[in-house]
């Protein structure tokens, strides 16, 4: 059977993959990215905490005075920093959509893995090995193949936004890595909840401050952004839960077949056309899947059973 840690990233893949097409659909019925990036943090914030506390219930005050004490103070910065990310990196992604076309933005946004591997290096000093290294240059390639962008049209304010989020998703890639294995106090869940609530804090300060917030959504838009908001929440569970189980680089890496499910998403949902260059940068990305799993140590797609 596929270990579970990949199955793990499909899910997540999946979730966000489906976002994208998703919220293309409000933007048609008048909602804006800022209010669907919003909604769908403090869905994850406000469900989360209803999980962390049920799952708390009888003996909350004393994970509440455990995660204070002055020995967790850095599991509590770290959390901090990865809702700082979360917010960094949707508010960045989305914002770049204004100047730059959306398939050049998220051709850089899949930058991150780059940006994992090199935070790994520097933080923990984890050497990448020659063939993970050709597996990610390979699946960018793939990439720039699949979504076709537009390279005459460039704007550097777009770039700039864009791999700024890049980079913030790869700090909360890193960030969660450390914050599941190092706390022995704080679950999935509760990782999720606070760092989605800082996240929710920040990017609703930032919309107040801009002006930006909009309510003026049909009922078939409110419904499509409360699936968003579930896929969400889902995706970040299976994120945590990746990172946890086979580690950042990995989980990045193969976290390269979430635009894939973007663009089948967009053929079924939208009509839009899948070009002989998508497909075979589709196959170009399983190919560097392939090679980057294959780099894993004792990794194998289907576990043999003993016998």
């Amino acid at each position: 059977m596929i270990p579970r840690g990949y199955l793990y990233v499909i899910g997540c893949a999946s979730s966000f993959g489906l976002i994208t097409t998703l919220a293309k659909l409000t933007y048609d019925e008048g909602a804006s990215p800022q209010t669907v990036v919003f909604f769908r943090i403090l869905t994850g914030s406000l469900l989360m905490g209803v999980w962390s506390t049920y799952s708390h219930r009888n003996n909350l005050k004393y994970v509440i005075r455990k995660s204070l004490q002055r020995t967790n103070l850095p599991i509590v910065l770290l959390i901090i920093a990865i809702g700082f990310c979360i917010a960094g990196m949707s508010l960045g992604y989305l914002g770049s959509v204004k100047y730059i076309p959306v398939s050049l933005s998220v051709l850089l946004f899949f930058t991150f893995p780059f940006w994992v591997l090199l935070l790994n290096f520097i933080i923990h000093g984890i050497v990448v090995s020659w063939l993970k290294l050709f597996a990610f240059v390979l699946a960018f390639s793939g990439l720039a193949l699949s979504l076709g962008p537009t390279w005459e049209v460039l704007d550097w304010r777009g770039i700039a936004l864009v791999l700024g989020g890049s980079i913030f998703s790869a700090g909360m890639i890193v960030g969660a890595t450390g914050a599941t294995k190092a706390s022995q106090i704080l679950s999935m869940s509760d990782l999720v909840f606070l760092s989605n609530t800082i996240g929710v804090i920040l990017v609703g300060l930032i919309l107040f401050f801009t002006d930006s917030f909009s309510l003026n959504q049909t009922t078939w838009a409110w419904s499509v952004i409360a699936t968003i908001c579930i896929l969400f929440v889902f995706g970040q569970l299976c994120l945590f839960a990746a990172t946890k189980t086979i580690g950042s680089a990995q989980t990045s890496l193969m976290l390269n077949i979430e635009p894939l499910v973007s663009i089948f998403a967009a053929v079924i949902l939208l009509g839009e056309s899948l070009l002989l260059s998508q497909a075979m940068g589709v196959a170009i990305i399983l190919v560097a899947l392939v090679l980057a799993s294959a780099t894993q140590q004792g990794f194998s797609f289907f576990k043999k059973k003993n016998r």
